[in-house]
């Protein structure tokens, strides 16, 4: 049985750069309000609506368009990883961040296909969920490093002919491209690429954009993923591991 949204009508916070709106769905209210505690803690964050399944979580986007929805995997009704789906096509322009109590290789991989951009495990550090929220905000990823190693042990398992797929797709990069795909497959930010290759954040974000297209993926994990099967295409054994997108 879904759970009723609640919405919170509580002001903006003040201070210099906009509040990054957030909703939060998870089947347990203490749950939702822990997280909910946490993510306003700092001022920068207004959750503006809670809900206890998938379907409350696609109503609250509709309403209030928020830019980053937290999803708790498992839940009933729909669960997390459906919602995660449709939210994918109603709101693009909305950051799924997924939650889990344990990880397995199947969720991650479907997550990763609805375009998910952050995957953490509860028992995760507090901090690496505002962290996570505000990396999602500004179109960068976030996993939990057990959740980066199940993307790899998923990646390694991929056949050769999708790791030449992979290789020909990244040959179509220009070599500008190539450099940010590397750096972003690293787990770097807009602003970390930008200071290494002397561009601005702005040029980082259009070449981001535009290999993403070229490339057919959704967001940057996506990309890292795409990225680690062209190297592995090039040596058929596995490199060091490259999607470091956190702890």
């Amino acid at each position: 049985m879904r759970t009723v949204p609640t919405v919170s009508h509580r002001s903006r916070p003040g201070g210099e750069g906009a509040t990054i709106t957030a909703i939060v769905v998870d089947d347990e209210v203490l749950v939702r309000s822990g997280i909910r505690s946490v993510l306003e803690r700092d001022g920068d964050v207004t959750v503006v609506g809670e809900s206890g399944d998938g379907a409350g979580a696609i109503e609250l986007v509709r309403r209030h368009r928020p830019r980053v929805a937290l999803l708790d995997v498992q839940m009933p009704g729909m669960d997390g990883l459906t919602a995660a789906e449709h939210l994918r096509r109603l709101a693009p322009e909305t950051a799924v961040v997924l939650v889990a109590t344990t990880a397995n290789g199947a969720q991650v991989q479907r997550g990763v296909r609805a375009g998910v951009s952050g995957f953490l495990l509860k028992n995760g550090d507090p901090r690496e969920l505002v962290d996570a929220v505000r990396a999602t905000a500004r179109g960068e990823a976030m996993l939990s490093p057990v959740v980066t190693r199940l993307v790899l042990d998923r990646v390694a398992a991929v056949d050769l002919v999708a790791l030449d797929r992979a290789r020909r797709l990244v040959e179509t990069l220009t070599d500008r491209e190539r450099e940010v795909l590397d750096l972003l497959s690293h787990g770097l930010g807009n602003m970390q690429i930008a200071r290494r290759l002397y561009l601005s954040e702005g040029a980082i974000k259009a070449h981001v954009s535009h290999l993403l297209r070229k490339l057919s993926c959704n967001n940057r994990v996506q990309a890292a993923i795409l990225a680690h099967e062209a190297r592995l295409a090039r040596v058929h054994t596995s490199p060091e591991p490259i999607l470091r997108l956190a702890g």
